[in-house]
């Protein structure tokens, strides 16, 4: 039994991370779209993935290094607003895409607090031809195929982040549980002992409250027979003195 409430658990925590709705009909499906360079409109493949942006960067960066050699770090040089950091491959052989040498960009922002968006553009001739649906339509046809490729890759990726993030959150969820129990336990064991405590506590308070009024009441006897010693010390001295007068 433990164990299948631990999977059902693990399952629920992981169903958590899955987008809802219409939302996730439109996670990595491939886009045809443009993006502000400059303050012109460029071709761009766009594509929404699950996660932080940092997770979709990261991955992509990844991606691209094993998939096709390509090191793809950030760039800087590019006018796009509301993001500076642009990666950037620098006439880079991109032989699945073109004979010729590419520079590749990736623009990576984050619509939602869980899902980021991969913006993929891309020029050669030093970036004097940019890619294009139509004009170089070849060319961008296999910039969609990397782009697709990178999709299919994370989304299992994604998966099998969650399920160990769900993992990770139902060890800590059964460590905190096992705490609280053992401090339960030892909480409830202290309560025991101060119970005694107190209680032998009070029983030694009455014994000292009795022993007080026992005292109390020695005291008012010890007074009485002081004053009574001090009349017979008294009476003797004056007799001695009287004896000594007679001589």
């Amino acid at each position: 039994m433990p164990n299948l409430f631990t999977r059902w658990l693990l399952l629920c925590v992981a169903a958590l991370a899955l987008p809802l709705g219409g939302a996730h009909a439109q996670l990595y499906d491939v886009r045809t779209s443009t993006i502000n360079i400059d303050k012109r409109e460029r071709p761009a493949l766009k594509v929404q993935v699950e996660g932080s942006a940092k997770e979709a960067r990261e991955f992509w960066q990844q991606y691209l290094k094993d998939s096709y050699n390509i090191r793809i770090k950030s760039g800087g040089v590019l006018g796009i607003g509301g993001n500076k950091e642009v990666l950037l491959a620098k006439q880079t052989p991109v032989s699945s895409i073109s004979g010729k040498l590419l520079d590749l960009y990736t623009n990576v922002v984050a619509p939602t607090d869980s899902t980021a968006e991969v913006q993929v553009f891309a020029a050669f001739d030093n970036g004097t031809t940019w890619l294009d649906p139509d004009k170089t339509a070849s060319e961008f046809s296999a910039l969609r195929t990397m782009v697709q490729g990178y999709a299919k890759a994370y989304r299992p990726r994604y998966a099998r982040m969650a399920i160990e993030q769900a993992e990770k959150q139902l060890q800590d969820a059964e460590k905190e549980k096992t705490r609280l129990e053992k401090e339960i336990k030892s909480l409830a064991a202290d309560t025991v002992s101060n119970i005694a405590r107190i209680k032998q506590l009070q029983e030694q308070n009455v014994q000292h409250a009795a022993s007080i009024k026992g005292n109390q009441q020695k005291l008012v006897q010890n007074a009485t027979e002081t004053e009574r010693r001090k009349v017979i010390l008294q009476r003797r001295r004056d007799r001695l003195s009287a004896l000594d007068r007679s001589k």
